[in-house]
């Protein structure tokens, strides 16, 4: 099924600053201010958006509606995602609600909700950014939501991790209960003898001196290098070590 587009697709973008994001087409503008309903605030009312409407996207009837809604945020947004039907009247309405809303929603709610349309665009570094801001916001408070915090650390750890950020992605999934992957990040940012040191220092048993020795002995891949090595030949310690590095490559691909 196709679908006929309201207005013009400009070249030139308009960048909306607060959201990070570059809006280039009147349905990108509605997707943008839907998904970001608990984020909007004052900055979304400005002129030279009105003028982008109407010089760029040539809808001048929508620019002139605007004009006479600048003094009601609700309205001036509702009246573009209701502009030709583009989103349903119960759409609408669920913004309506939402955007009246606002002034009993907590900061650090909207800076999540931010910080999320940001991820899902692959703007991960300052999604980190929005969800840390988040964070120390609700640090500050005496009582927090543990749901929300959570959730909000998983987000972050996963964040990290997809940086290798791995001291600070095992911290943020320790604060959300996740022990197994604050572990599995923990591991990763540390060599093995400093991994194998920390087992001693957390748990000092017969179990973790086993696991431990497991650990610091000497991989059988590089016995078989050394042994190569030893013998001379150019040709087959270039062999092993093209073998070795195809085994790592493969075991990292596994790991991500």
């Amino acid at each position: 099924m196709l679908y006929q587009c309201i207005g013009r697709y400009s070249e030139a973008p308009y960048m909306i600053n607060e959201l990070s994001v570059r809006i280039h087409s009147f349905e990108e503008l509605c997707y943008v201010l839907y998904e970001n309903l608990y984020s909007l605030g004052d900055f979304i009312i400005d002129d030279d958006l009105i003028r982008y409407i109407e010089r760029e996207l040539g809808l001048p009837d929508l620019s002139e509606s605007l004009i006479r809604k600048k003094r009601q945020p609700v309205e001036f947004i509702a009246g573009i995602l209701s502009y030709r039907h583009c989103y349903s009247e119960s759409k609408v309405e669920k913004a309506k609600e939402v955007l009246s809303s606002l002034e009993d929603i907590r900061e650090y709610v909207r800076l999540i909700s931010r910080a999320d349309f940001l991820s899902e665009n692959r703007r991960y570094k300052s999604a980190i950014l929005m969800y840390e801001h988040a964070r120390e916001l609700m640090d500050e408070e005496n009582v927090k939501d543990e749901d929300v915090y959570r959730e909000l650390v998983t987000k972050l750890g996963k964040l990290y991790a997809l940086f290798f950020v791995f001291d600070k992605a095992a911290n943020c999934f320790k604060l959300a209960g996740d022990d197994r992957k604050s572990r599995y990040c923990r591991r990763l940012s540390m060599s093995r003898v400093e991994y194998a040191d920390s087992l001693l220092h957390d748990r000092p048993d017969d179990e973790m001196t086993q696991e431990i020795a497991r650990m610091t002995e000497k991989p059988e891949e590089l016995i078989k290098l050394e042994d190569v090595i030893a013998g001379g030949s150019k040709s087959e310690i270039r062999s092993e070590t093209d073998r070795l590095t195809a085994g790592l490559k493969t075991r990292y691909r596994g790991i991500s």
